[in-house]
């Protein structure tokens, strides 16, 4: 009798051991974690979400000729053709303050005047396009006087661009900024100045890079085997087609849309 008990009172103390221990690891996981407010615990699901750049609802357009839309249809542009592409249910506001023939000087000049600090100020996403008309000045420099050109010109460009993007920022701390690289209208031209248009090119990406929330957005790879297409009638200047490109690469940029 004695010998059918025995096994039957070892398995009960197994089981009774187990339940023991097993109430000490819980007491110990309450004593532990039991003064812990569940507010403060993560949500592993919680994600946080920010709004796209697609998301803007007004653009200004800064700068030159292109940045004003010469060559392209009328009422059109970057800033509208860029518009279109990522405002399908809800227009943009476009603004557009470029002057033709302007240089990096005339662009300081216009960001401080306190008549445009008000819409400056109230846009989310502001599209530069500056530059283009103080490279150009260098194109009837010869050989021996190109770098020293080059680099005075390069460096008043710096100062100006510079200045217009403190003042941006200064009036307007949460806007994105968009500098439209520079392409090469010229490709039978001395390679020394071709080269000196990538040089101009790589300084810009690098101002943009040291910005605050401002972007490059690069022309010149995008257009150099398609200058027939993507020039107009002047040479010189972006066909629509042109900017279409233009305002496609901001897109794919701005909002990662490949």
């Amino acid at each position: 009798m004695i010998k059918k008990i025995w096994p039957l009172l070892l398995v009960l103390s197994i089981a009774l051991m187990v339940i023991f221990a097993t109430g000490v690891i819980i007491a110990i996981a309450i004593t532990n974690g039991g003064d812990k407010n569940p507010e403060t615990l993560p949500n592993p699901a919680e994600t946080i979400e920010t709004e796209p750049i697609s998301a803007a609802n007004s653009i200004l357009v800064l700068g030159d000729s292109i940045g004003f839309g010469v060559g392209d249809e009328p009422d059109m542009g970057i800033g509208q053709r860029y518009a279109a592409l990522v405002s399908l249910d809800n227009p943009l506001t476009v603004a557009n303050l470029s002057v033709a023939g302007a240089v990096s000087a005339d662009l300081a000049a216009l960001v401080s005047a306190p008549e445009n600090a008000a819409i400056i100020s109230a846009t989310d996403l502001i599209i530069i396009s500056i530059g283009g008309n103080d490279l150009n000045r260098l194109q009837y420099q010869d050989a021996l006087s190109l770098d020293v050109a080059f680099q005075e010109t390069f460096n008043t460009y710096q100062n100006n661009l510079e200045a217009t993007l403190n003042r941006l920022r200064t009036l307007n701390p949460e806007a994105q900024i968009a500098l439209i690289g520079l392409y090469n209208p010229y490709p039978e031209q001395d390679p020394q100045k071709s080269q000196k248009l990538f040089e101009w090119n790589y300084q810009t990406q690098l101002l943009a890079a040291a910005a605050e929330n401002t972007a490059y957005i690069p022309t010149d790879d995008a257009f150099k085997y398609h200058l027939s297409t993507y020039l107009a009638a002047d040479q010189f200047h972006p066909s629509s087609i042109g900017y279409q490109v233009i305002a496609e690469a901001l897109d794919r940029i701005l909002n990662g849309v490949d």
